[in-house]
């Protein structure tokens, strides 16, 4: 589960770029000086997929022209057709869909300048809109499985998809995600890393409302309740720090969080301050995660209990995970 929320960051990263911008998964700068009558390949990006989002950022002391090229047949940059043409006096960016895949090109042109430029380019890609609708549903995916793992329950699905505005989740059978909501979060929040873990806690309220449902628990529609669950999730899968993250900053950061409340008509999403401070005094509680074991152990799976009681964790309780295997081999004589 661990990896699997690793993953789940890129796949965050990924949704956070709408088809005009581009995920912060890595930007890569370069430093380029053109002298005076000469032009320069700044930066060559081989085989771009058709559909690829690049932008670009290039800051200069002093005018020069700036291109972004295809290739030839020949395989060099198509200086008579470029897909992009400009000139930066001081700053300029611009982004660009890829239509043909192959190699492409960011030439910069000081042949008509006096003097030397000292160029900054800054440069980032990311996939086209539905590739990144794809590779996020495949890590989810493996969240789901993973999940199926560690606990018996009914099968539901765990996914992503368009949903036309900015909903927390359009299924109230399955843990849908709309990337609109994704996209939104991330631009009030401005920074990537508390985005992911605002997404997460989204995603573990979702699974412990649909567990405790499947589990026929009938605190299943108790927001309270739900939360307390996601958090001790989220404490036992390593992810401790996250739920402290999620709440910290909706307490922080009132302003923000009405401008949340407004943008988004989920009740449940993303956390008011109200909840966020439980979720607080839960993530910190030491003693919380093996409080909420009588009620885990029973729909834990036989592997994971056989796990359990050979490698304990923190929040085990040894005595509840022997007499459940105990139960369950008596009934497979």
């Amino acid at each position: 589960m661990r990896c699997c929320l690793k993953a789940l960051l890129f796949c965050v990263c990924l949704l956070s770029a709408c088809p005009e911008t581009f995920a912060a998964s890595g930007p890569v700068s370069l430093n380029v000086d053109v002298p005076a009558g000469q032009s320069k390949i700044a930066a060559k990006l081989p085989n771009l997929p058709k559909g690829t989002l690049v932008a670009v950022r290039i800051e200069s002391d002093g005018d020069i022209l700036v291109g972004f090229l295809d290739s030839t047949s020949k395989g060099n940059p198509d200086i008579k057709r470029p897909l992009f043409a400009g000139r930066v006096e001081k700053k300029l960016s611009f982004s660009i869909t890829v239509e043909e895949a192959g190699d492409h090109y960011l030439v910069l042109d000081n042949r008509k300048g006096s003097g030397s430029r000292a160029v900054k380019v800054t440069l980032q890609a990311a996939p086209s809109a539905s590739n990144r609708l794809e590779r996020a549903n495949n890590v989810l995916k493996l969240v789901e499985l993973v999940l199926a793992q560690l606990f018996v329950f009914d099968p539901f699905p765990i996914g992503i998809k368009r949903c036309g505005e900015p909903r927390a989740f359009e299924d109230p059978g399955g843990v849908v995600m709309c990337s609109e909501y994704v996209y939104v979060l991330s631009e009030v929040i401005k920074d990537q890393e508390t985005t992911a873990d605002l997404f997460w806690f989204s995603i573990f309220h979702e699974v412990s409302r649909l567990l405790l449902s499947n589990w026929d628990n009938p605190f299943s529609g108790n927001a309270e309740a739900v939360d307390e669950l996601a958090t001790v999730l989220m404490v036992m899968v390593k992810q401790q720090e996250r739920t402290i993250g999620a709440a910290e900053y909706i307490i922080k950061n009132p302003v923000k969080t009405r401008t949340m409340e407004k943008l988004f008509p989920d009740d449940n999403h993303p956390l008011t301050v109200k909840r966020a401070k439980n979720v607080l005094i839960w993530a910190k509680d030491p003693n919380l995660p093996r409080k909420w074991q009588p009620f885990l152990v029973p729909h834990m799976q036989t592997e994971l209990l056989k796990k359990l009681k050979q490698q304990p964790t923190s929040w085990t309780d040894l005595s509840l995970v022997e007499k459940e295997l105990a139960s369950r081999e008596k009934k497979a004589i």
